[in-house]
């Protein structure tokens, strides 16, 4: 049989290989005469017995790690999901169990192939969360070592395209309370308006987190507790102090809807919005709404970020950029100028980076 690779030397240097069938030649990147005979060897060996190679590949890193050969996607799924809590330990099972991944559960990870990550997102089931928990998953098994290079490039990976997100509107706001039968819901409804917090940390909130004394709602993100901030502490305006002092007075602000799951509670918000004929909207959508009505009335940039939590101003911003930036006329700054009222300074717009003090 013909040896598909044959070698030869370029100026007494380093030693090619040249394909007979493409007729490319490539480097092997050594002058030692019986180290490139070697590589000779393994490449043509790799083309004509790719099983064999692959179970001599399996006996050197056998040796090299005996549990290197064992180790499947269901044992790092089950790694990764130690390190989740709450709400993220919650989406994260469902996406381990979800029929898209059942690809790989079973598969030992060094036998991994482009085909089969491509097979997981190609599936008829496989929506922007399967994309994006799964790039967590291949990146940590990078990370561990337990895969050796990258199983799909990370060019070739399908770009996630997120759905539109909007803020929820004040009429529309007005509309679904309206038509909200249960009070509880209602209440929650109006505080998530209030304060433009996550539906699982409002719906946690205790009595306790209230201090009355300096009117200040103390509160943790639930989902940033694990990196060890988060922390949220929201002043109370005559607003917020209305809805409070209709909610329980100890314990519990919320305590039926605090057991109900997040996809219950989001359940219940679009059946109410479908029977006022609103769409596009979400629980979510309040924080959207919060951080827009808070550029537009010129709230400080950082602020806002801190009262919402977020970690950085690129998604602080993503939230607020839908919103309405309304001027005041000139003779407004003019006036105040005139009365030495506030120190004058040149007005900026939410998207400077250089607005808000930063």
């Amino acid at each position: 049989m013909q040896e598909r690779y044959r070698i030869y030397q370029r100026g007494g240097k380093n030693f090619y290989a040249k394909d007979t069938k493409t007729g490319r030649a490539f480097s092997l990147n050594t002058s030692d005469e019986r180290e490139a005979a070697r590589l000779l060897v393994a490449k043509n060996q790799a083309t004509e017995q790719p099983c064999l190679n692959v179970a001599m590949a399996r006996v050197y890193l056998s040796a090299q790690s005996p549990e290197f050969v064992s180790r499947t996607w269901g044992q790092l799924i089950e790694l990764v999901a130690k390190g989740y809590e709450g709400a993220t330990s919650v989406r994260w099972r469902k996406f381990a169990s979800s029929a898209p991944l059942k690809i790989l559960v079973n598969l030992p990870l060094y036998q991994t192939e482009a085909v089969h990550i491509l097979a997981v997102l190609d599936h008829k089931k496989a929506g922007v969360s399967t994309n994006v928990w799964l790039r967590i998953l291949h990146n940590r098994a990078l990370d561990l070592g337990w895969l050796l290079a990258p199983a799909l490039n990370k060019k070739l990976w399908p770009k996630v395209k997120y759905k539109a997100r909007r803020a929820i509107t004040a009429e529309e706001h007005a509309k679904v309370v309206e038509a909200e039968r249960m009070e509880d819901y209602a209440q929650f409804f109006r505080l998530l308006w209030e304060t433009g917090g996550s539906q699982t940390d409002i719906a946690n909130l205790r009595a306790e987190d209230i201090d009355w004394t300096t009117s200040r709602l103390y509160y943790s993100r639930q989902k940033l507790k694990n990196r060890g901030g988060g922390l949220a502490a929201l002043a109370i305006g005559t607003c917020l102090k209305a809805l409070l002092r209709e909610l329980p007075s100890s314990g519990s602000l919320f305590p039926r809807l605090r057991l109900l799951s997040e996809d219950e509670r989001a359940s219940h918000f679009r059946k109410v919005c479908l029977r006022v004929g609103i769409a596009g909207i979400t629980l979510h959508s309040y924080r959207y709404s919060w951080a827009e009505r808070a550029c537009s009335a010129g709230m400080p940039e950082r602020e806002a970020q801190a009262h919402l939590g977020h970690g950085s101003r690129a998604i602080h911003r993503a939230y607020a950029r839908n919103a309405e930036i309304v001027t005041l006329p000139l003779d407004h700054y003019e006036k105040v100028k005139a009365a030495n009222l506030l120190p004058f300074s040149l007005p900026v717009s939410c998207s400077d980076k250089r607005a808000f003090g930063s």
